[in-house]
């Protein structure tokens, strides 16, 4: 059924933000990345016309976007302060941070999943070598379940790292229920976000979560290169960190002062100086997407995938990865095709007609925005079915 969000005068305004759509391109690609909106290159044109025939050294407006952008991140994801959001290059530099920084013992374990992007295992995998030792949980149905991560606990679990959704299956973690098993049993919670936060909003404190990373160019609309990591009160006075650059001291312009305290490690790990560019987009696309209202952006996107999923179910030659269950579910729906023998080649074919969406491990995978409508979902269904 079609369920629109928005309300009829809405939708042009909503749309008129993304410049592509003029060209009729049908993006349905976001889990691998976002168009830039007009909004956002607004911002960024104009901060790069400041630099480059402006005032030039305009290094305290951008870091007043940078203390905005931070706020924005804070309220949106609950954190207790905005001190506690560390801007990053992207989730893996977050996740790194993270599992460089615990302080590990010899037999530590780490509780992972079979269904998770590099991004969320490799920085992981790199402390075998100090002797730490990664557990995965084995998936059922494309699902791990709070009952899961219960039975793979151990004494010696010290950490559980999860996506809230994940990049084939589009599986949604209940991070709520995870969370409370990991606060009861003293684990370090740690979440690969970057495939829901701006599709929907994660609360940080309701879900018990000790760190969260992401990238912002998917759902989150921002350049690439933006993204950030959060990290509890409880994790930070334990966590070290992981790098170290001129801006980690108390008074980083006090240049002569070598022998000055280190600031607290949310703070620490901002080393050097940041990516303006990138937060300028990111403080502009966050500022759009709380004015359409995170509640019905994700309401939106739940009933476009719903659709698509209900119309995918009924052709019995798709094979359904993702899951069916709409709370078990955020933007990716993926799938194959009994004839569709080669879906990179499918794919390829679809691009010579405007259409993009993405192959990923010999599958078929569509993931809508806000913005997008039913009617460019109901063009790749037809695409899909002839």
């Amino acid at each position: 059924m079609k369920k629109s969000a928005f309300e009829p005068q809405e939708v042009d305004r909503i749309r008129n933000n993304f410049p592509h759509l003029q060209t009729g391109h049908i993006y349905l690609n976001h889990a691998a990345i976002s168009p830039i909106s007009a909004k956002v290159r607004r911002a960024i044109d104009h901060f790069l016309d400041n630099r480059s025939s402006g005032k030039i050294d305009n290094i305290e407006f951008g870091m007043s976007v940078v203390a905005e952008t931070r706020e924005l991140l804070a309220d949106y994801i609950n954190a207790e302060s905005p001190d506690q959001i560390s801007f990053m290059g992207n989730t893996s530099d977050g996740i790194s941070a993270v599992a460089e920084g615990v302080n590990w013992e010899s037999g530590d374990e780490i509780l992972l999943n079979r269904m998770e992007f590099p991004s969320n295992v490799q920085p992981y995998r790199i402390l075998e070598r100090r002797g730490v030792n990664i557990r995965y949980i084995e998936p059922r149905n494309n699902v791990v379940t709070p009952e899961m991560v219960k039975e793979n606990i151990t004494p010696k679990t010290k950490l559980l790292s999860i996506s809230a959704v994940q990049y084939l299956t589009g599986f949604k973690a209940n991070l709520e229920a995870i969370g409370k098993i990991c606060s009861e049993n003293n684990i370090i919670f740690v979440v690969d976000a970057i495939q829901y936060l701006g599709a929907g909003k994660i609360d940080v404190q309701l879900c018990n979560i000790d760190a969260l990373a992401t990238g912002g160019h998917k759902w989150l609309m921002s350049p690439m290169g933006s993204g950030f990591l959060y990290l509890s009160e409880q994790l930070a006075q334990h966590l070290r960190p992981a790098k170290t650059g001129w801006l980690s001291v108390e008074e980083p312009w006090a240049l002569s002062s070598f022998e000055q305290n280190w600031l607290p490690v949310s703070q620490h790990l901002e080393t050097g100086t940041p990516n303006m560019i990138g937060l300028v987009g990111m403080n502009a696309s966050l500022k759009n997407l709380i004015e359409i209202g995170p509640e019905r952006i994700t309401r939106q996107i739940t009933n476009l995938t719903e659709y698509l999923t209900e119309n995918l179910s009924s052709n019995n030659k798709v094979v359904l990865i993702s899951p069916v269950n709409r709370t078990q579910r955020a933007g990716i729906v993926t799938f194959s095709h009994k004839d569709i023998k080669d879906s990179d080649a499918f794919v390829e074919s679809l691009k010579k007609r405007n259409i993009t969406i993405s192959s990923r491990e010999g599958m078929l995978r569509v993931a809508p925005h806000y913005y997008n409508s039913f009617e460019e979902v109901e063009t790749v269904l037809n695409a899909i079915a002839k």
